[in-house]
């Protein structure tokens, strides 16, 4: 049987979900916000739960444009990740991924291929070199590395 704590993680977590794909940013943000906060201080910042609330915050954050507070939110869960389920595990390498997407949104090219490449080579290791997670991290890299190719002036 659910806990009233547990339900009121649900209902937010699934509202905030509905209005950031429905587009109203602010809204999610608020609502994952709060599941966050709650999960903080009922389970704790490394638990799964809210290692997931996190991630959907900052999918909000990036949704909406919002890029530091999502990096910052997706560098937390990623670090948290790593340390509590292991740098393999699927949590972790979505996490790592997701932080590569919000340094190509920035412009920060050069980190977005750094770690695409590395998510890419995880992810061929764990799931397969024909698992769609992993087919998605070799878009995301093939992406970055061309828009980095089409900026290098910008680097040198």
């Amino acid at each position: 049987m659910p806990t009233e704590q547990t339900a009121s993680f649900n209902v937010d977590y699934h509202l905030g979900r509905f209005h950031r794909v429905s587009s109203r940013y602010g809204q999610a943000i608020r609502l994952h916000h709060r599941a966050l906060m709650d999960l903080r201080e009922s389970l704790g910042p490394d638990h799964p739960q809210t290692l997931r609330s996190s991630t959907a915050l900052a999918n909000s954050f990036y949704a909406a444009g919002h890029y530091p507070e999502a990096i910052a939110l997706f560098e937390d869960t990623l670090e948290r990740r790593a340390r509590t389920m292991g740098t393999e595990h699927p949590d972790t390498l979505r996490s790592r991924g997701s932080l590569g997407n919000c340094f190509h949104a920035t412009g920060e090219y050069q980190t977005a291929v750094s770690m695409h490449e590395q998510t890419l080579a995880l992810r061929e290791k764990v799931l397969g070199h024909d698992h769609p997670s992993t087919r998605a991290s070799r878009n995301n890299l093939d992406r970055a590395r061309k828009v980095l190719e089409e900026n290098k002036e910008n680097y040198e």
